[in-house]
């Protein structure tokens, strides 16, 4: 599921111009949820929202300024997300939605601390529940700081964060967070996007849970057998190796399947069954059914553990242990340094997946070709050679003593 989110402080929003600025913005963001810090604002009415953001689907909670400082707006797009309940407090608002698409039920609070040092201990009151490893600190893209004075010789600090929840992570995987342009404030936006990393054709990997099927080894022996090619004998080992390779692709798609997703329809099998015992009981043929999608469900676990932690390259973790999710989290971690947002080229910056793309094939087309003109050859050159004694004396039989 694809997500956007942008988290601002916007150093008030009373001037309309500026208001009109931050509309253009949004609009061009294509933003799914925005909440907004230090508006300024009280006793905002559905007009003057709209006057900041122009999504027709726009719902929204906010907490008023005090007098001329703080003030938190949250907005959302109804069509991705349902409201479930709110809860406004004196320095932050809290928010639970439901996902239109997938019932995901999650929160989002926005915060803005006081300068007045005798709050501090309010806040941290009203808080609470940012505790210490319960939630992650995504890495910033594009910049080291998402505040700057602006001044010749600038102060810059990283005062602005966005947190997340490892179960927020685990449900919304490719998880990226960057600085966009700053225009009105001295504040970065702050950018949250989950399905954000732009993905080329994946290569061919062994799953090591395919080990775990029945007759998968026979399989893969007799793919290789039936497979004969003529040539030398690296020729023959390469083709022999691609045409496996189609056969188990060819084999995971059409018998293996989707892990996840046999799971899935599994679990839902059960959920019907359990329902139905507790209301008209099951037959014996439908308990025999149960039993067998358990099974099933607990075979499923085992292969997605596996896969889970090949992918994570945490070797030195024992499969079994139920350590799925922590391999889950070390790939997307993995997956998330590994991302390329962006490629400078001789002072331009591109964006587009296939112009970065196309800037790395280029860049490597001319790493690796020839410039040079001319170039020597060992051709006419003589050099010393073993007699045939010699050879004989390398090339024989080693034995022990």
């Amino acid at each position: 599921m694809k997500l956007k989110m942008i988290s601002w402080n916007v150093r008030g929003l009373n001037d309309p111009q500026k208001r009109l600025v931050v509309r253009n913005l949004l609009r061009k963001w294509k933003c799914d949820i925005v909440c907004l810090q230090e508006t300024k604002l009280a006793g905002l009415d559905r007009q003057l929202v709209c006057s900041i953001w122009g999504c027709p689907y726009m719902d929204w909670v906010a907490l008023d300024a005090n007098q001329i400082a703080g003030g938190v707006l949250i907005m959302w797009d109804r069509r991705i997300i349902e409201k479930l309940e709110v809860l406004v407090g004196l320095f932050s608002v809290f928010v639970q939605w439901k996902g239109v698409a997938d019932g995901f039920i999650w929160a989002c609070s926005g915060v803005y601390g006081p300068n007045d040092n005798r709050l501090r201990g309010a806040l941290w009151d009203e808080v609470v529940f940012i505790s210490f490893g319960m939630f992650l600190d995504l890495p910033l893209e594009r910049g080291r700081y998402t505040w700057s004075s602006g001044t010749d010789q600038p102060f810059m600090s990283r005062i602005d964060r966005a947190l997340v929840s490892h179960e927020w992570e685990h449900h919304f995987p490719d998880m990226i967070q960057r600085i966009l342009p700053r225009t009105v404030s001295d504040h970065f936006p702050i950018l949250l996007e989950a399905g954000g990393m732009a993905r080329g054709k994946s290569p061919f990997r062994f799953e090591n849970m395919w080990l775990k099927t029945d007759g998968f080894v026979d399989r893969v022996e007799s793919w290789w057998n039936r497979h004969s090619f003529s040539g030398t004998p690296s020729y023959v080992f390469a083709k022999k190796l691609k045409a496996l390779k189609d056969d188990i692709i060819q084999w995971n798609c059409q018998e293996f399947g989707n892990v996840g997703r046999r799971k899935k329809e599994l679990l839902g099998v059960l959920e019907v069954l359990d329902a139905k015992e507790g209301v008209l009981g099951l037959t014996k043929t439908e308990k025999e059914e149960r039993n067998e999608a358990r099974s099933q469900v607990e075979h499923l676990l085992s292969l997605e553990e596996i896969s889970w932690r090949q992918k994570s390259r945490m070797l030195c973790i024992k499969e079994g242990d139920n350590n799925t999710k922590f391999f889950h989290k070390m790939a997307n971690s993995h997956r998330g340094l590994n991302h390329l947002s962006f490629l400078e080229v001789d002072g331009m910056i591109y964006e587009d997946g296939a112009e970065v793309a196309a800037q790395v094939v280029q860049f490597y087309k001319t790493l690796y070709q020839e410039s040079e003109e001319w170039r020597p050859f060992v051709e006419g050159l003589e050099f010393d050679q073993i007699e045939e004694l010699e050879r004989g004396w390398l090339e024989r039989e080693v034995r022990e003593r």
